[in-house]
Order: C-alpha cells, then structure tokens, then sequence
C-alpha cells in the first residue's frame, strides 16, 4: 500500500499503513536519527501486515515528510506527540510500538510519558545510552582498522582517548567513519548481507534525491536539543509493558551494558538474538525476524 501525507500538527507526516483494520495495531519507529521508515516498508511491513495493522512513519523533517523550516521545533517531545496526535487521528485505543536504533530511545520516551497509549514495546537493537553505543561503535571501528591501516587504527584510537561525553563521541562519529571510509562503516552494522545489497532500497528512484537531505536538518535539531544525549538506563524501572529487545548478536549499537540493564531492571522483558545478523536483524534474518514479532505482538497472554 503506498503512502499518504497526513496533517499532524501542523505538518504533514507521510504514513504508511499495511494490514488496516486488523485487531493489534504496531507503530513502526525508524532510526537514524533520520533514516526513514523506507527499508523496514521494504522488507518487514507488507509480511507483517497480513496479521498486524501496520503503521509505519517517516518522522517529523524526514525524508518524505514536510521539510523543517527555519525557526521549526523538532525535539523528542514534538516526536513523541506527533505519535500521539497520529494515533487519535487513525482511531486507536491502544497500539504497540516498534522502534529501531534511535527508534528505540524514542519507543521508549514515547512509552514513559503515555503508558496507557502502548500495549507492547519493541525495540529493535536499540540505543538506549548514546554515550555506551558511541564507545562501542568507535571501539568497533577501531579493532576493524587495526586490519586495514595502522595510521587510520591510531587516528581512530585517539577519539576514545580523547573523547568522553556523549555529545562529544556523537560528533567524533562522523570523523572516525569518514577515516574508516564507507564500505568499512557499513560492515559494522552488517552481519550475513552485503553493502550494496543492504543500500540498494536507498536508491528507490520514487525518492527524489534531495529529500534525504531533509533528514540532516532533523537530526540538528534534535542534536542541538541535546535530550537525545540523555541515559535511559535509570528509567527501566518505570517501563511496565511487555517489552521485547531484538539484537543482532553482532550489533555494535545496543552494548552489552544495555542489554544486561534491560533484561535485570525491566519489570517484564525479554531478549531475541539473531545470531546471523548486526545491527538490521529485520533484514538480515527477515523470516525469523517476522515471526518473533508477531508472535510477541499477537500474544495476549
């Protein structure tokens, strides 16, 4: 089913919606920050939408959601309620709510502040603290260069030494992966698919190519905000909703300090491991991945 620019406060939010009407509503929340729902459409939406109403979003700012304007808010408070504004639009009492990477810390703030909103909560290798998954992407980094280039190694070696808060990791991102260079990067998040392969969806001809550029001024906003530097560890606790962490066994993203903190201090949670995938285990284990998730959602135990 293609998508629909639907007017949620103020801006025009594009929405995609797969399996209507069916009885257990999922919100599907994308990473990045700004990475649009495109390949989750791609590879997971229409499989789960025979048995799941599916809906999946381009966030506030992205890709083919209205661009942000000079002088526009876009912060983790105008994300949280453009899915609340977005839910009393579509009709639902309650849905569940899937959030990937950054998606997640989002699922997560969107549960904490509407807990009655959310029935269920998923989380797929999330980043619940920037700081952690910064260290483990670097250090990741870093071991993968040790067998390219000694010289690239010790530049990226440097930013751990030198680097400490988490605003500070984030921003030394960009620089450690332009010394990795991009093929490299990309076998961080990738497990069992190729590059190319996994970046192809991006190439979908029906995206004009300067839209991805709305994304970087999402990801600004949200950056100079500075919420999203926030830990969510210390919150776990308050999460009373089934919650679910799917997790590449070699994702770099959702560190072992964050699983570890979610499964001992989530009152009701779980972990999936997808042991042939990294950081998209919806599109490097599709079939398992389809199935857990309906499994979980469509449970009513």
């Amino acid at each position: 089913m293609s998508g629909e620019l639907v007017n949620i406060r103020g801006s025009k939010l594009y929405v995609e919606q797969y399996g209507k009407g069916q009885s257990d509503a999922l919100l599907y929340l994308h990473g990045g920050p700004g990475a649009s729902c495109l390949d989750f459409c791609y590879h997971q939406a229409k499989a789960l939408g025979q048995s799941i109403w599916v809906i999946a979003i381009d966030q506030r700012g992205v890709l083919r959601s209205d661009p942000l304007e000079l002088g526009d808010s876009c912060t983790i408070d105008d994300l949280i309620e453009d899915c609340e504004a977005l839910r009393n639009h579509l009709g639902i009492q309650q849905w569940s709510v899937l959030g990937h990477s950054f998606g997640g810390f989002l699922a997560f703030s969107y549960a904490y502040k509407y807990p009655d909103s959310i029935r269920k909560i998923l989380y797929e290798a999330p980043c619940f603290d920037v700081k952690s998954s910064m260290e483990s992407l670097i250090n990741g980094a870093y071991q993968l260069s040790r067998n390219i280039k000694r010289n690239t190694a010790e530049e990226i070696g440097k930013v751990l030494q030198e680097k400490h808060s988490a605003k500070e990791l984030w921003e030394a991102l960009g620089h450690v992966f332009q010394t990795l260079g991009s093929r490299h990067k990309d076998s961080l998040y990738l497990h069992s698919i190729d590059p190319d392969d996994f970046n192809a969806i991006y190439k979908d001809p029906s995206v004009p190519e300067e839209n991805w550029s709305r994304s970087r001024a999402h990801t600004a906003s949200l950056v100079v905000e500075g919420r999203f530097f926030e830990n969510l560890i210390p919150l776990f606790p308050s999460i009373t909703q089934p919650s679910l962490l799917l997790h590449g066994q070699y994702d770099p993203v959702c560190a072992d300090d964050q699983k570890t903190a979610f499964i001992e201090k989530t009152p009701w949670a779980d972990i999936i491991v997808f042991e042939n995938s990294a950081h998209f285990p919806r599109i490097e284990e599709a079939d398992k991945y389809t199935r857990v998730v309906e499994q979980f959602i469509l449970s009513h135990d």
